[in-house]
């Protein structure tokens, strides 16, 4: 079989029709681009808090200091608890008898109200009010209770179980 030459002709009308890219093209592929990236390094911390969790014997993710604090009063009352209780897409912190559900947020990351009340909040503060926002109502619409418990409610010298719960529900 013979092998077929391209007309130059032919190259040159087809190079012709090449046209410059679309900038709004560029734009999606660096947006994609990005994302990729950004999913890396998701995936890449996960891997080193799995690593973490493995060396620990723990088959969830580890305490942070607030839970642990908070669970150490669960403890200490004797208030059987579910720790990382999954309900839908979502994890919550404790799972206490009742349909009673306590997340434990820290004052900075969860932008406490009682702190943050007319200040400016940053991207990463109103994600995760409008996060904390979404599990409230997802779970209020599975027929759970959802108390939030602050860090500088934990951190108060003679705080009892009872104080932290007795708040009720509070704004998340």
């Amino acid at each position: 079989m013979a092998a077929r030459f391209a007309d130059p002709d032919e190259v040159i009308s087809q190079r012709s029709e090449v046209r410059s890219p679309d900038p709004d093209d560029i734009a999606r592929r660096r947006r994609e681009q990005r994302r990729r990236v950004e999913q890396a390094a998701a995936w890449w911390r996960h891997g080193r808090a799995a690593a973490a969790q493995a060396a620990t014997g723990n088959p969830s993710r580890s305490y942070n200091k607030l839970e642990a604090k908070f669970a150490k009063l669960l403890d200490a009352a004797g208030v059987e608890y579910r720790w990382q209780f999954p309900l839908g897409p979502y994890a919550y912190d404790f799972l206490l008898p009742d349909k009673l559900l306590v997340e434990v947020h820290g004052t900075y990351w969860h932008a406490d109200p009682r702190v943050y009340e007319g200040r400016t909040l940053t991207p990463d503060q109103r994600r995760n009010r409008l996060h904390d926002l979404d599990k409230k109502l997802f779970a209020a619409s599975r027929g759970y209770r959802l108390i939030v418990v602050w860090e500088a409610d934990i951190a108060k010298r003679g705080v009892t179980l009872q104080d932290l719960l007795r708040t009720g529900p509070s704004r998340a």
